[in-house]
């Protein structure tokens, strides 16, 4: 079977599930193109137990035929997208010894391993460390997240000695990447990069992203906007959703430094070390780097 294998590990505190739900909401059209975006009820347990059987082992052809059995229901697919943001870790074991998802890469090879005889790549969202461990905070709790501060350097975090553990645990696997912070201004590319489909087709529901963080009133005239005014490029359709952005952003509780004893300085040394990160990523081969 030529099969190409689409894994997108999240990140926590990134994605939200957003990307999936979309896809989704596209699955007829994204079918006519043999894309196949199963929902995750159908395959993260499945996943889970099956990782577990294999012990880090391949997939026999049988057991390899079977995932796809259980997956594809019969469907014909030549693309098929699995999306969780804890294939790489559970939020509690996301940080340790000065590295974010140390695991990733035991777990890629593992990931790879359920497919052995498809095509993989691995697309994931990357976020600023400074914002990024605030809300983990959150989801893990409190006393939880001192301990783990206890245990690593938020200084000595970077996304690019992950990206690089992966690409060498898993050299055949192209890996696409992009900024968290980037992602109002370049959905369209990323949804195009993990499905796959057409530059001709237009997904439905793609300015759903932007319920969670724009208000009513604002989103609803931002696309009535678009819809009058469409854009002639892609930078015309970033400097719109930007000034709509700015304009209408929705009043939310968020983590704040505070909860981990971090002041603004702080948060501004991680971002500064963050950007150069992000830099040392786009040097990395076998990576491409969506950007705005």
């Amino acid at each position: 079977m030529d099969m190409k294998i689409i894994f997108h590990l999240g990140v926590h505190m990134t994605d939200e599930e957003r990307l999936l739900r979309c896809l989704i909401k596209n699955r007829d059209v994204l079918s006519r193109e043999d894309i196949a975006v199963p929902g995750p009820g159908k395959y993260r347990a499945l996943l889970r137990n099956t990782l577990v059987e294999l012990d880090g082992a391949p997939a026999a052809p049988q057991a390899e035929q079977a995932l796809y059995d259980q997956l594809l229901d019969g469907a014909a697919a030549r693309r098929l997208v699995l999306s969780s943001d804890s294939f790489l870790a559970q939020p509690r074991w996301s940080l340790n010894r000065d590295h974010l998802y140390p695991s990733a890469a035991e777990r890629c090879p593992q990931l790879m391993n359920l497919f052995p005889s498809a095509k993989v790549e691995f697309h994931m969202a990357v976020r600023n460390p400074a914002t990024l461990l605030p809300a983990l905070a959150q989801t893990v709790g409190e006393d939880a997240f001192q301990t783990l501060l206890q245990t690593l350097d938020p200084s000595q975090l970077r996304w690019s000695d992950t990206v690089a553990m992966i690409r060498k645990a898993c050299p055949g696997a192209p890996i696409t990447l992009w900024c968290d912070e980037d992602t109002p201004f370049i959905w369209p590319e990323i949804l195009r990069a993990v499905s796959g489909h057409s530059e001709g087709i237009r997904l439905g529901h793609t300015y759903d992203w932007f319920k969670p963080v724009m208000r009513e009133e604002g989103l609803q005239k931002m696309m009535s906007w678009l819809s009058s005014h469409p854009p002639e490029t892609e930078e015309q359709r970033r400097r719109i959703v930007a000034a709509f952005l700015d304009k209408f952003m929705a009043e939310e509780v968020s983590a704040t430094p505070a909860l981990i004893g971090w002041t603004e300085d702080t948060m501004d040394a991680l971002t500064e070390l963050y950007e150069q990160d992000i830099d040392q990523i786009a040097e990395i081969d076998g990576v491409t780097l969506i950007t705005p």
